[in-house]
């Protein structure tokens, strides 16, 4: 939602900078359109880079059934990764 409404605020903008001919506001809503979607793609890497610590179940499994204890130790530190 709140996407929704920056969108919105964005096409607002725009539309004044048009309808008022000021390339000025045309100019700082792109800014803060341009600073808001760096935030948003680092905020998105850096939550992807984050790991729970811990395998998933089937991959928990897998290596339980696989195996002398040095390679299973091996592949749970590579699912963690």
């Amino acid at each position: 939602m709140i996407l929704i409404f920056g969108a919105l605020a964005l096409m607002v903008g725009v539309i004044a900078s048009l309808a008022l001919e000021s390339w000025w506001i045309l100019v700082a809503v792109m800014a803060v359109h341009g600073l808001l979607s760096a935030v948003v793609v680092g905020y998105t890497l850096r939550q992807a880079g984050k790991t729970g610590g811990k395998p998933d179940p089937v991959t928990e499994a897998r290596i339980e059934d696989e195996g002398s204890p040095a390679k299973r130790e091996r592949m749970k530190r590579e699912a963690i990764g």
